[in-house]
C-alpha cells in the first residue's frame, strides 16, 4: 500500500476555520485498508502555536511553519486574517521561500490572495469567493481572476471558491489520487448533497435572481422553486402576483434582465439537476421538475449542462450502490 499522502495547513490569526477543517474532514474519510490515505499537517505562521479564528475559534497547530518544509499538498485557507497586511506578507514570504517544496498548492476562498501577493499566479487562472473576485483582480492584474468557478486547476495550482467549495475541491483532488469511488464515499460520509464540478457556478442562476428578489416578484420566485411540477406558465404566476400577464413579463425582465420562461426552465434544470445527483432516475426527476416530454428535458438539459442527464446521474450520483 502506498504512503498516506500529507496535507499541510498553513493557520494564522482570522483563519476561516471551515476553509481549513471542511477539506481536512473530507480527506481523512479516505481509508483504504483501514489506513488514513492523507496525514495532515498543522503549521501556524507566527511563533504562536495557538491562533483564534474569525468565528473566535481557537485552533493549535503542531507548531511553527518550518522553511525545512516539503509536502504532497500544501492548504492555504482563507478568511479575514488573510487581507490583513502584515498576515498577507508573512504568508506570501513563507510561500516565496518553500512553494516548491510541495507537489499541489491548494488556496480555500481568500487563501488565492496568498497565492497571488507571493506571485506563484501570475500569468494563472485562480478562483476565489464571488464577493473578493473583483478585489482580487484590482490589486493582482497579471492573475486571470474567474469570478463564479467553484473550483479551477491551473497545473499545479488549485483554488475554490468560499468555505463550502473549498470540500468540493478536495473532492476532486480525492478522485484524481484514488478514483471516483473514494471521492463519492467520501461526499455520502459528509452527507453532501451533491457533488458539484469545478466548471459550476459558485451559486446558481435561480439562486441569483431569488437573492434580489423582492414584494409579489420575489413571493413568486420562492413559491416556483418549492412547486417545480405546478403550472408555471406566465398567465399562472401573473395571476400569484396580481398582475395581468403583459405586467408581470415587463416587470419580471425589468427586475431581473430575463424572461419568466428562461427562468423557470433554469429553474426546473437546476432542481432535476439535483434530483439526478440524489439518483432519481431520469425520467422521474424529468417529471418532478415540470417537464412533460423526456425528449425535451433531455434535450434542454443537455444544451445546459453539456451531458446526457443518464450520463450525469450515472457521474454525479450519491446513491449507493446496491449489495
Amino acid at each position: 500500500m502506498a504512503n498516506p499522502r500529507t496535507v499541510t495547513v498553513l493557520l494564522f490569526d482570522g483563519v476561516n476555520a471551515v476553509d481549513a477543517a471542511g477539506p481536512l474532514e473530507a480527506f481523512a474519510t479516505v481509508r483504504p485498508g483501514g489506513r488514513p490515505a492523507y496525514v495532515p499537517r498543522l503549521w501556524s505562521i507566527g511563533p504562536e502555536p495557538v491562533v483564534r479564528a474569525e468565528s473566535g475559534l481557537r485552533l493549535c497547530a503542531d507548531g511553527p511553519a518550518s522553511d525545512e518544509a516539503s509536502g504532497d499538498l500544501l492548504l492555504i485557507p482563507g478568511g479575514a486574517g488573510v487581507r490583513e497586511p502584515a498576515v498577507l506578507r508573512a504568508l506570501a514570504d513563507w510561500l516565496r521561500r518553500n512553494h516548491h517544496r510541495f507537489d499541489r498548492l491548494m488556496a480555500v476562498c481568500t487563501g488565492a490572495y496568498a497565492l497571488a501577493e507571493a506571485g506563484l499566479a501570475d500569468g494563472r487562472v485562480l478562483t476565489t469567493h464571488w464577493a473578493h473576485a473583483r478585489e482580487l483582480q484590482r490589486r493582482y492584474p497579471a492573475v486571470r481572476v474567474e469570478a463564479e468557478a467553484l473550483f479551477r486547476q491551473d497545473g499545479r495550482l488549485f483554488s475554490s471558491g468560499g468555505v463550502t467549495a473549498g470540500i468540493d475541491l478536495a473532492l476532486e483532488l480525492i478522485e484524481a489520487d484514488h478514483g471516483p469511488a473514494a471521492a463519492m464515499a467520501a461526499a455520502r460520509e459528509l452527507v453532501v448533497f451533491l457533488r458539484r464540478s469545478g466548471g459550476q457556478a459558485q451559486f446558481s442562476g435561480p439562486l441569483r435572481l431569488q437573492s434580489r428578489a423582492a414584494g409579489p416578484l420575489g413571493e413568486v420566485c420562492l413559491w416556483a422553486a418549492s412547486n417545480l411540477d405546478a403550472d408555471l406558465s406566465v398567465e399562472a404566476l401573473a395571476a400569484r402576483a396580481g398582475l395581468s400577464p403583459r405586467q408581470f413579463s415587463r416587470r419580471f425582465r425589468a427586475a431581473f434582465g430575463t424572461a419568466p420562461g428562461g427562468y423557470v426552465q433554469a429553474l426546473r434544470l437546476d432542481g432535476a439537476r439535483a434530483l439526478l445527483g440524489q439518483g432519481v432516475a431520469v425520467a422521474q426527476a424529468a417529471a418532478a421538475s415540470g417537464f412533460r416530454s423526456p425528449d425535451g428535458f433531455r434535450r434542454a438539459f443537455e444544451r445546459r449542462f453539456a451531458v446526457a442527464p443518464g450520463e450525469y446521474r450515472r457521474r454525479f450520483s450519491l446513491q449507493r450502490s446496491p449489495t
